[in-house]
């Protein structure tokens, strides 16, 4: 009876091992020869990545995205389409596009966030994902308000213009 409890312990452990995928590594969304370019301010959608903000806490909830000079912005948590469009001024975008780009998509994975404060609630679970090229390429989670140093003025940047209205 030992021998079959072992046997089948050790059946479970292995193949539950194997199930897992890591989420560390970039996601392949969609085959890149698909995507057509968008030009926009004489930059081309592939050279600036899609980058999509989730803050949330219990009576917090806040999904962002940014593409193509605008801020789509949902406070709903359950939302299948963005509530709210902001336009992006012409000086912010470029600023978010510099920014994004200086952004080591490889690297995304391994930032590291400046506090904790999210493990008792001192302040919202925020994650950021970058997407690229069909390629989505997702940070470790961090606090809302106080974003790794590398992505620091990128992310307040996004947040502040999502807020103005």
């Amino acid at each position: 009876m030992k021998v079959i409890t072992l046997l089948a312990t050790l059946a479970i452990t292995f193949t539950s091992c194997n199930c897992q995928r890591k989420t560390t590594e970039p996601i392949l969304l969609a085959d890149s020869a698909d995507k057509t370019e968008i030009a926009t301010n004489n930059m081309t959608q592939s050279e600036v990545p899609v980058i999509y903000y989730e803050a949330t806490t219990r009576g917090f909830f806040m999904a962002l995205k940014v593409e193509n000079q605008v801020v789509s912005v949902s406070k709903e948590r359950d939302f299948k389409e963005y509530s709210e469009e902001i336009a992006i001024s012409n000086a912010d975008w470029k600023e978010i596009s510099t920014l994004a780009k200086a952004v080591d998509l490889e690297k995304v994975k391994d930032l590291k966030w400046p506090t904790e404060k999210r493990y008792y609630d001192g302040a919202a679970h925020a994650n950021i994902v970058f997407e690229s090229k069909g390629v989505k390429y997702p940070a470790n989670g961090f606090d809302h308000g106080f974003p790794p140093l590398e992505i620091e003025k990128l992310v307040n940047l996004i947040v502040k213009i999502a807020e103005v209205k």
